[in-house]
């Protein structure tokens, strides 16, 4: 019986290129890998600046709210107690005859009227 010879030397350079092959494939799929895992660092970087940005302005935005609602509660206070003290005054006031005209006093309370109705409309 004869065996057939075996090529020792094709099948030793064939194992070796595939292991070449092996190896640079593994190498490639590493350095790709390497460049993905920038490019999301990178991506990730800027999306941590533009959420700081925004976090910021919201920081500004609540502020600028919060000193608004201040002034008006303040404006507010102010101005209930201005028109409680106009209306305790009118209503304490004496009546006046039809063919009369109004004296300093009730024109001048008139006129506060006026002006806090005129504030209370400019804050809104």
């Amino acid at each position: 019986m004869l065996m057939p010879t075996i090529p020792w030397r094709a099948a030793g350079l064939a194992v070796v290129a595939e292991t070449l092959f092996a190896a640079g494939w593994t190498a490639n799929g590493w350095r790709k890998d390497a460049e993905l895992s920038e490019l999301t660092a990178a991506r990730s970087q800027a999306d941590l600046a533009t959420t700081d940005q925004a976090l910021q302005d919201l920081r500004a935005a609540g502020a600028s709210i919060r000193q608004k609602a201040d002034e008006l509660a303040g404006i507010q206070s102010t101005l209930g107690a201005k028109l409680d003290a106009i209306r305790k005054d009118m209503k304490n006031a004496r009546p006046l005859p039809v063919d009369c005209r109004p004296d300093d006093f009730r024109v001048r309370k008139l006129s506060d009227a006026v002006e806090a109705a005129k504030q209370a409309a400019a804050a809104r």
